[in-house]
């Protein structure tokens, strides 16, 4: 997820929110339901880049062990070290992605 999705997201929130809380506060439904709408887009973006920025990782976890098991077969200690490498940074990017 880029930065800048991260951003777009969390003030589509937070305008949300303020919506939401206007409405409330002067009894107006329509700006209270557009308020709660924004949040749903907002979230629904947050989801999607999680979901997005996952598979990005899986296919990089599954390139790392492919060269992982072609440098074991072929005996290429460095494509072997390189697999095992690019599977760890998969992992971790998934780890801060949740």
């Amino acid at each position: 997820m880029s930065v800048g999705d991260k951003a777009k997201h969390t003030a589509q929130d937070a305008k949300g929110k303020i919506k939401e809380a206007v409405g409330k506060a002067t009894g107006n439904e329509q700006t209270q339901a557009e308020g709660q709408a924004d949040q749903d887009v907002a979230h629904a973006g947050q989801a999607a880049d999680k979901a997005k920025e996952t598979a990005k990782n899986v296919g990089h976890q599954a390139t790392g062990k492919a060269k992982e098991v072609a440098g074991a077969v072929t005996d290429d200690d460095g494509l072997e070290a390189k697999g095992k490498a690019e599977q760890l940074i998969a992992k971790g990017k998934q780890h801060l992605n949740k």
